[in-house]
Parts: structure tokens; C-alpha cells; sequence
């Protein structure tokens, strides 16, 4: 008598088998390299940030062949994923265990320690940027993606202010004909947003979007996220102006009246607190001669923590490290200043919970590869040996 399961269970064995053998290896790895090697392609054409997302942070990703048929092509998250499985089913549990090849147990193991590095790293690290002239400090950096909505409550100069902060996410799905309403039970007026626009730039305007004759209009999203200049088009209700434009390259911003009460109303990037403040002191930018390409940036810090300072120097491939912080030297600004000119150095920061465990799992992937080629030249000079006396 066949138990029922029975072919559910062969049907979960042939899964099994079909995860953990050697001709799954080969595929994802294939499809890896053509991954990598399009991937790397597209950064040329479409910006280091965006192929990132569409190639290498994707389940699926779609390739413009000759620049109008669509590839479907499995993301690179889905790809990581299916070789975890494939080496944990096949080089873990289905391969034998004994102590006579221990090396590439060993390695297989940094491998998957490498492996779940990444996915903690994806999902939990913090990447943003600090932007600092000569003789400036931070303790914060800024988020590249996340935008808030602060609207400040402006009263005495020696008083603080009250601030309200809105997250983009609470709002970034506002149009026309959804708009999104935000109250406070502190604030005396409410504010509908009608529009958010990821990039936007304001354009004259006497449309029904339109204050004081401009309006934001959509643009295309920049290359790099810290290109991004987001906005909104809002009501206010119990309060004065009535309609308003909020944008992130604006000067001056929008200030709303209520009774004998104002307030600001700012779109900024979100703040992230550093546990230790970075100040610069000297900023060099180099270019190559005759051009205006760079040949060598790099910025001379103070990293302050409590008492204790210390100098670092941040080039270009040599970044700062320090409290699973790491700062690396990513440009300078303004782009297009004068010989001469006031200069401000922009450091990428990255804040990683699992900031050393890439380097853990190198170091045994290649324990257990000197353990198992050790091995191997060991049993060769054995068989040479044998073979000469013979």
C-alpha cells in the first residue's frame, strides 16, 4: 500500500535534488556573469544609482536589447537568493561531512556567511551623504532617498522652536484626485497635498496649479539620487496663503499664518545622528592638466568622539571607517566654480550592522580554501613519492 504523501515526498526530493546539484551552480553563475557584465554596461548609460536598483537590488530586471527589445533577466536579489539555497541544499547538507576534506566545508560556509552579509546589509544599512566646507563640523548626515515635510513653528529668537515632521512616504501617493490630508491636533490649520513630484523644477505658470503665477513641473529622475529635488503642491485650510508650492531648491520657504501664530514650511532630506562629529579641514581637488576632469580629491577630517580627536585623511579609495560608519570621499561642489572659489567637500556615508562580516567570511572562505588545496598538494607529493620508490 503507497502512503498518500508518498508523491509529495518524491516531488519534494526532485526539488532537492534539482537545488543542490552541480548543473543549478553552473546556470546561476552564468546568469550571474551576464548580470554583472550588463549591469556594469548600463552604468555608462544610465547612472551608477539607477543600474544598481534596476539590475542588481531587483527580482527581475528587464535589458533593452539593441535598445528597444525588452530581455527579462532574473535580478540580481533573486539570483543571490537561489545560490544561497544551491549551496546550502549541495555543499552543505547533501555533501558528505567527514574530517578528511574539511577545507571546502569551511569555505562553503564563509560563502553563505557572505551571503547573509548582503541580505542584512540590503535591508538594514543606512547610506547618505555630509556635505562641508573648511572649518565646518556635522554630527548628522542626510539620507539620499528619504524627504521630510517640516513645518516649524516660528516664535522668539531665544524661545526653541516647535517643529512637526511628515515622512515623504505618508504622502508621495498624492494626486488630484486623491489628495492626502495632514492634520496635527497642535497645529491650528490642516494641509492637503494634491501633488507630490519625485524631481521637479518650477516653471511660470497660470494654471490651476499655479501660485503666484509659477507652478512645479515633473522632471526626469537624475542619475544620481543627491540630484534629486523633490516637491509638493498643497492647500492650507485655516490658514493664510490658502494654496502654496513647496520645493527643495527653493530659497525662501513657504510661511503660513495662522491667527498670530507662523510657520515654515520646508522640504529637507532626513537626518541620520552620527555617534561621533566630523569636521574638515582641508579640502584638495586636483584635476588633470588642461581638463576638467578630477585626478585627485581627498579631505583632511577631525573625527571628534567625546574627548578623543584624532586626524584622518579621506581620498577617493581610501575611505574612513569607524563605528560600522563608513565615509568614503564621493565629489565636491559647486561643480562649476571659478578658480579660486569657497569649495565643500561631499563625504557618502554608510552605516552597516553588519559592516565586518564581509571581511569575517573572506577570511574563512580562504582558510578553508589553504585547508583544502593544502590537502591536495599533501596527498600529489604523497602519490609522487609513492610512484618514485616504486
Amino acid at each position: 500500500m503507497i502512503p498518500r504523501n508518498a508523491g509529495l515526498t518524491q516531488f519534494a526530493a526532485a526539488i532537492f535534488r534539482c537545488f543542490a546539484s552541480y548543473a543549478m551552480s553552473v546556470i546561476l553563475l552564468t546568469l550571474l556573469l551576464v548580470l554583472v557584465f550588463i549591469g556594469t554596461i548600463e552604468q555608462v548609460r544610465i547612472g551608477l544609482y539607477p543600474a544598481q536598483q534596476r539590475y542588481f537590488e531587483s527580482f527581475i530586471a528587464v535589458f533593452p536589447l539593441f535598445g528597444s527589445i525588452p530581455l527579462p533577466l532574473p535580478g540580481g536579489y533573486l539570483l543571490i537568493t537561489l545560490i544561497f539555497i544551491n549551496i546550502l541544499c549541495g555543499a552543505l547538507i547533501r555533501a558528505p561531512k567527514h574530517l578528511r576534506r574539511p577545507g571546502l566545508l569551511i569555505a562553503h560556509t564563509g560563502v553563505l556567511l557572505l551571503g547573509v552579509w548582503g541580505f542584512v546589509t540590503f535591508h538594514y544599512s543606512l547610506t547618505g551623504y555630509v556635505d562641508l566646507e573648511e572649518g565646518e563640523s556635522a554630527s548628522t548626515f542626510k539620507d539620499y532617498l528619504d524627504w521630510e515635510l517640516r513645518i516649524t513653528e516660528l516664535g522668539n529668537p531665544g524661545t526653541p522652536a516647535r517643529q512637526y515632521v511628515v515622512h515623504h512616504r505618508d504622502f508621495d501617493s498624492a494626486r488630484p484626485e486623491k489628495p492626502i490630508s495632514l492634520e496635527h491636533p497642535q497645529l491650528p490649520f490642516s494641509v492637503t497635498i494634491y501633488r507630490w513630484l519625485p524631481n521637479a523644477a518650477p516653471v511660470p505658470d497660470s494654471g490651476p496649479d499655479s501660485v503666484d503665477g509659477v507652478t512645479l513641473v515633473p522632471c526626469p529622475t537624475a542619475a544620481e539620487p543627491s540630484g534629486n529635488l523633490p516637491g509638493l503642491i498643497l492647500s492650507a485650510a485655516n490658514a493664510a496663503p490658502e494654496k502654496g508650492l513647496v520645493w527643495a531648491g527653493q530659497r525662501a520657504p513657504l510661511v503660513l499664518t495662522a491667527g498670530e501664530r507662523q510657520y515654515r514650511l520646508d522640504l529637507a532630506p532626513r537626518e541620520w545622528p552620527l555617534p561621533f562629529s566630523i569636521k574638515l579641514l582641508k579640502f584638495r581637488h586636483e584635476t588633470h592638466p588642461g581638463t576638467a576632469m578630477p585626478s585627485h580629491f581627498s579631505s583632511r577630517v577631525e573625527v571628534r568622539e567625546g574627548d578623543a580627536t584624532r586626524e584622518v585623511e579621506i581620498r577617493m579609495n581610501e575611505p574612513l571607517r569607524h563605528r560600522n560608519h563608513t565615509l568614503y570621499q564621493a565629489s565636491w561642489g559647486p561643480q562649476n566654480a571659478e578658480p579660486g572659489a569657497q569649495l565643500y567637500s561631499v563625504l557618502s556615508v554608510s552605516r552597516n550592522p553588519a559592516g565586518e562580516w564581509a571581511l569575517y567570511a573572506s577570511l574563512i572562505i580562504t582558510a578553508g580554501l589553504l585547508i583544502h588545496y593544502g590537502q591536495v598538494f599533501r596527498d600529489f607529493l604523497q602519490k609522487s613519492s609513492g610512484k618514485r620508490s616504486t
